[in-house]
């Protein structure tokens, strides 16, 4: 995956199969489609303290958060996925020799086809959003942020993962270097 940027938009560029598979993910995972309702509601948490007594006007609180703010956040993030779904819809694919050297291709494990998914830059928010949505959410669900796994990986390499696991954290990292690549790159512009 190579990230490029132009006056009007940003590309993920060069994309395998595998990599194009995760972007495709991005939409279902950040709208927790696979994930338990308790993990959905971390986007959604209480306008209260964990600590807070229930009384009549915290109560009233929560009611105001759940009429009010809940939906407008829920439809933010909608829509912030369907942009995101959009931009995915608009892939190219071009065949890897097209920009890669024989070597390079074999390196990258013999791909023939490549993707790009160009995005507009007044999309960037939406994807920012799309990628935190599901970044909490399968961390969540998951806690991928525990140390051990990456402890595991390189004190004993990738068969001292499950493979279910190997890719969820695949997943999440891809998701994570996207954002940093954004909020260093287009975002702070």
């Amino acid at each position: 995956m190579r990230f490029v940027l132009t006056d009007e938009s940003w590309f993920l560029d060069a994309l395998s199969a595998s990599e194009w598979h995760l972007l495709c993910e991005l939409p279902p995972t950040a709208a927790g489609e696979k994930f338990e309702q308790s993990t959905r509601d971390r986007l959604f948490p209480s306008p209260l303290a964990n600590d807070t007594l229930a009384d009549e006007a915290s109560l009233a609180e929560i009611d105001d958060w759940n009429s009010f703010v809940r939906p407008d956040l829920d439809e933010g993030f909608a829509d912030a996925r369907a942009v995101v779904q959009v931009d995915l819809d608009s892939v190219e694919s071009f065949p890897a020799d097209a920009i890669l050297e024989p070597e390079q291709i074999e390196f990258a494990g013999g791909e023939k086809e490549l993707r790009r998914v160009v995005v507009p830059l007044e999309n960037t928010e939406a994807w920012y959003s799309a990628l935190n949505q599901a970044r909490l959410l399968m961390n969540e669900e998951y806690d991928l942020t525990d140390g051990g796994d990456r402890f595991m990986l390189e004190m004993q390499g990738p068969d001292a993962v499950d493979q279910d696991r190997m890719l969820l954290l695949a997943q999440y990292e891809m998701y994570s270097v996207i954002q940093s690549i954004l909020v260093e790159n287009v975002m702070g512009s």
